[in-house]
C-alpha cells in the first residue's frame, strides 16, 4: 500500500468516484483527498502533507496544467499524474514533468504502474515480507513496519510502528544479516534498527554516550565505537550531519550532533 496522502482533483463526480474506486486498490480510503476544482486543490496542497497527486487536465477555473504549474513552483518535488478523458493531451502534458499520464476511465493494471513509477522515482523498493522465525512458526513481516529491534535480558524483541511487538527466535546477529539489504544497523550491541527512523542522533544526557531519536520520540543507545560506522552508513544514504552549538557533547569540541530532518 502507498504510504501518504493522495490529492485526487477532478470537477466530474461521476470520474471522480471511478478514480477513487481504482485508488483504493492501492491506498486506504482515508489517505485519498478530494478536490472537484483548482482553487480547492491548492488549498489542499498548502495545509495537507500530500505525497502524490492525480489532476485531471481539464477543468473550469484552472486546468491540470497550472496547477501543475503551481506544484512545482510552491512544491517542488511532488510527484503529480495527469488524468484525462482524451489523449491527445499526452503531449503538451510532458512539457511539464508528470510521473505518468492515465486516461480514464482508469485501469487498474495501468495504474499500478503508475505507482510502481512513483516508487522508483522516490527510491523506494517495492513492499516484500520477510520470513522471521517465531519458536516453531514464522513471522511474514515488512521491513518498514518496525521501529527498531533489541535483545532484552535473552529475548530479541522486534518493535513496530504501531507500539505492538512481535518475539523471535533468531539471535540478533542473524537478524542483522537478515535485513543488512534493507539499510538496518547495528547502533548498539543490543540495538539494530532502520536507518530510515532515525530521526536525530547526538549525545546522551550525560554526554558520555550517544543516542539515536527514532520517529516517535523513541530514543535508543548508540555505542561510542559505532558512531563512526552509523555516521558514514547514513551519509551514504545522503543524510546530513549537521553541527550545532548546544552543550556539551553537542559542539564540535565535545561530541557531533546530528539532526536528521525529512
Amino acid at each position: 500500500m502507498f504510504e501518504g496522502k493522495i490529492l485526487l482533483v477532478d470537477d466530474q463526480p461521476v470520474a471522480a468516484q471511478d478514480s477513487i474506486a481504482a485508488l483504493e486498490h492501492f491506498a486506504k480510503p482515508s489517505q485519498i483527498l478530494f478536490a472537484e476544482d483548482a482553487k480547492a486543490a491548492r488549498q489542499i496542497l498548502d495545509t495537507e502533507p500530500v505525497r502524490l497527486a492525480f489532476l485531471d487536465i481539464e477543468m473550469p477555473g484552472g486546468d491540470g496544467f497550472s496547477l501543475a504549474a503551481y506544484i512545482e513552483d510552491r512544491h517542488p518535488g511532488l510527484p503529480y499524474v495527469f488524468l484525462t478523458g482524451h489523449a491527445d493531451f499526452a503531449l503538451e502534458s510532458y512539457e511539464y514533468e508528470p510521473v505518468d499520464f492515465l486516461t480514464k476511465p482508469v485501469d487498474i493494471r495501468r495504474m499500478e504502474r503508475t505507482f510502481e513509477k512513483v516508487r522508483k522515482k522516490a527510491g523506494v523498493p517495492r513492499k516484500e515480507k520477510i520470513a522471521v522465525r517465531s519458536g516453531a512458526d514464522y513471522l511474514f513481516l515488512e521491513p518498514d513496519q518496525i521501529l527498531y529491534i533489541c535483545k532484552e535480558k535473552r529475548k530479541v524483541q522486534i518493535h513496530r510502528k504501531d507500539g505492538g511487538t512481535w518475539q523471535t527466535s533468531h539471535t540478533l546477529e542473524e537478524l542483522e544479516r537478515i535485513f543488512l539489504d534493507y539499510h538496518f544497523f547495528r547502533c548498539h550491541q543490543s540495538f539494530l534498527v532502520p536507518l530510515a527512523n532515525i530521526r536525530a542522533v547526538g549525545a546522551s544526557r550525560f554526554g558520555q554516550t550517544y543516542e539515536a531519536k527514532l520517529e516517535g520520540g523513541t530514543s535508543v543507545p548508540v555505542s561510542r565505537s559505532r558512531y563512526g560506522k552509523l555516521r558514514e552508513e547514513m551519509e551514504k544514504l545522503g543524510i546530513s550531519f549537521l553541527r550545532g552549538t548546544g552543550r556539551k557533547g553537542e559542539t564540535g569540541q565535545g561530541g557531533p550532533h546530528t539532526d536528521h530532518r525529512r
